[in-house]
């Protein structure tokens, strides 16, 4: 074979190598650090829901095998004091990203659902209710999915 090649296939095997690792090392982070992660956004959301008046505070976040397979994409689920459970999402409309939490009773039925930035109420107004009700209904059939 062409030495040229060689040294040309030897140099592409490097790169890919050094790539490979770094999605790797990445990958192992951003797993390992999800209660990290979870702790920090737990505590993040109480703040926000303690500025917005609101009584409740998030408790323990719902394990990963209790929520389900799929069924965490919709956000960050956790338990309330009073057995309730609450996840964190984004809604999305209108190129605007909108952090909110929606408490959800011991039935499954979304009860409330709070914004969590300072002019998210005002957002939430402007957003249209057939955008908000989709989002409700994708929790409430992920929830009975789920069989929480």
């Amino acid at each position: 074979m062409n030495k040229q090649l060689l040294d040309k296939l030897k140099d592409t095997s490097i790169l890919l190598a050094w790539i490979a690792g770094l999605i790797l090392i990445s990958s192992l982070c951003w797993v390992l650090s999800k209660p990290l992660r979870t702790e920090l956004l737990r505590r993040s959301i109480n703040n926000a829901l303690t500025q917005t008046g609101s009584p409740r505070q998030l408790g323990a976040a719902l394990a990963h095998d209790a929520v389900g397979s799929g069924f965490d994409r919709l956000g960050s689920w956790y338990n309330l004091d009073n057995g309730e459970k609450a996840v964190v999402f984004s809604i999305i409309a209108d190129g605007i990203f909108l952090p909110c939490t929606a408490i959800v009773n011991a039935s499954g039925k979304v009860v409330n659902l709070i914004p969590l930035s300072s002019s998210g109420e005002k957002i939430l107004n402007r957003i249209s209710p057939g955008i908000i009700q989709l989002y409700v209904r994708r929790i409430e059939y992920g929830l009975s999915e789920a069989g929480l």
